[in-house]
Parts: structure tokens; sequence; C-alpha cells
């Protein structure tokens, strides 16, 4: 072999190597979990606007794969809400769309943390200390019994569960995953605000806290009402994700089987009362305008099909027919 056949052959196993290098740095974590569409195509354009998202994103990916032994599905729920807080945000300035994108990105952060629980006295005195200091820069206005009463925050029923105090400690989370990531200190106040605020549209959690604390009204010392943009979009964010059909209607779907594990649904017509009532409540609660379009968006899609599970017809108000389910009663 000649010494110019020696420099090609060189050049192309060269060329070779760049071009298997580049596409692997190219590969993001978030690439194995298929994202559907619009979702991935507006991901893709505020990871172009915001790349440094990116840390946020790969961050949200690495702890949710080590809390959870399947965490496909906790991953696209957190892709899908940064996906819409991105949709909803377009009217609000660059650095607040910003902000609206990491906090959905990060808000189940300590979802499956079995850890981060209000029952752990080291756990609550961090909680009290940043609502604190977030209260005196002059947060929850409107939210006067926020954090006002110890003794539902440390209910066992309420504090020992994930689901209902997640958003604390996600905002706890939230916090140290932002001041790493140099996020300024009023941003990383506006992101913990908005990650405290965006499980309050969540009925049943507020009907769980009060049944726990065997007094109406109970939940407003754990869920402080959305009050600027940002916590509004992740408010509105996450409670739209929700209405995904696929989510939503097919057997062995995600809130069917809610429905049955979670509120006791025996057969397929209590499974599309139940998950009917409670979408119809959902529906009501977002926060925004945009987010109010894409929830009844959604809802149009999904309640004839629960309404076909009921075996209504397509006229008949579930509600009126057949009542609030037996276990919202």
């Amino acid at each position: 072999m000649d010494q110019n056949n020696r420099r090609v052959i060189i050049c192309l196993v060269s060329a070779a190597l760049i071009i298997l290098t580049a596409g692997i740095a190219a590969a993001a974590t978030q690439d194995k979990y298929a994202l559907p569409e619009p979702y991935l195509a507006w991901e893709k354009a505020y990871l172009k606007e915001f790349p440094e998202l990116q840390g946020l994103m790969d961050v949200m990916i690495d702890t949710t794969v080590k809390q959870l032994k399947d965490p496909e599905a906790d991953i696209l729920h957190n892709r899908v809400c940064s996906a819409l807080a991105y949709e909803m945000a377009k009217t609000l300035n660059k650095q607040e769309r910003k902000l609206a994108i990491a906090t959905d990105i990060l808000h189940n952060i300590s979802k499956e943390d079995r850890g981060a629980v209000l029952t752990n006295p080291e756990v609550l005195a961090k909680a009290t200390g940043m609502v604190s200091k977030l209260k005196k820069a002059g947060y929850f206005k409107n939210s006067p019994g926020f954090w006002g009463d110890e003794a539902v925050l440390k209910n066992p029923k309420v504090g020992g569960n994930l689901g209902l105090i997640h958003h604390i400690t996600g905002a706890m989370a939230t916090g140290e995953i932002a001041a790493r990531e140099k996020f300024p200190t009023k941003d990383v106040d506006l992101m913990q605000v908005a990650v405290l605020e965006h499980s309050t549209g969540y009925w049943y959690f507020r009907d769980s806290v009060d049944q726990a604390a065997g007094r109406r009204g109970a939940w407003q010392a754990v869920y402080p009402e959305p009050e600027n943009e940002i916590a509004k979009i992740a408010h509105d964010a996450d409670l739209i994700s929700q209405f995904v059909y696929e989510s939503v209607v097919p057997d062995g779907s995600k809130w069917r089987e809610l429905a049955k594990k979670r509120w006791k649904a025996k057969d397929t017509k209590e499974e599309g009362h139940i998950v009917y009532y409670v979408f119809f409540r959902l529906y009501e609660e977002a926060k925004t305008e945009k987010g109010k379009a894409l929830a009844r968006q959604d809802w149009e899609k999904i309640r004839p099909e629960l309404v076909k599970l009921m075996g209504l017809k397509p006229d008949e108000d579930p509600v009126k027919v057949l009542g609030v389910p037996k276990i919202f009663r």
C-alpha cells in the first residue's frame, strides 16, 4: 500500500470516528424514552432556546432512574409537563419562560424519595425554614393558612404520604438543584414557590388532607394557592398532563388502574364513573386561560369515551344519572 492510499484510509477512519463521536455526544439522556408529539417538538424548541436546561433534564432523569425500577412513565410525565409549560409560557418574558420550564422539569423530583417525608423531624424543620424564608420574601400572601397547622403537617397520613407532600419536599430539592446549577437567588425562590403551589388543583389531595385531619379546610395548611404566572403555569401544566387520552381511557391505563386500586372500582362501569368524576372536577381547576383551553380540548376527547364505559347515552350527565361515586361522598 503506497503512502497516499494509507493517508486516504487514515482520513476516512478519522472521519468515521468523528461522526460516531458526534453522534454519541448528540444523544441526550432523554432520547431513550419516546416522547410523543407535540411534546417532543416543544421540548426540542425549548432546549434550543435554553440549552442550559439540559442539565436539569439530566438531573431529573438520573434521580428518577435511581428512585424507580420502571422510571419511564414518570420521566415522560415530567417531560410532558415541561413541554406544556413552554407552550403555555409564550406570553412571558424570556427569563420567566425559562423558569416556568425549569420548574416543571423538577416539580416531581422528590415524589418517590422515601426519606423525604414531614414525619421526619429533620425534614420538617428544613421545610419550615424554607417556607419561613419565602414568606418573609413576600410569597403566599393569598394563602394565610399555609403552614399554619403543624399538627396537620406532622400527621402520618399527611406528612408521611409522598403523594400529598411531594410538592413541599420537591421544592426543597428544587432549590438545592437550582442553586447548584447557578440560578440567581431570586429565581431559585420563584422556582421553589412554583413547585410548592403546583399541587393545589388536585381536589382529591385536598379532600385526603381534610379526611386525615378530621376537619374541612385543613388542606390550606398544606397547599398554597398559585399566585404568580410561573406558578400558575406549573400548576396547569401538571394538571393538563393528566388529560392524555392514553392515560385515561384504555383498559389498564393509569387512571383506570387508580380507580381500581385507590378508589376500589369493582367493574368497568365504576371505573368510568370514578375517572369521569375525578376529571370532571379537575377540568374546573385550571388557573390560566391557556390552561383552561387545553384542558377543555382534551376533556372533549376523553369525556365521550368515559360515558361509553358507564353504558350511558352520549347526552346523559353521569353525575345527574349516577350521582357522585360512593368513594367521594
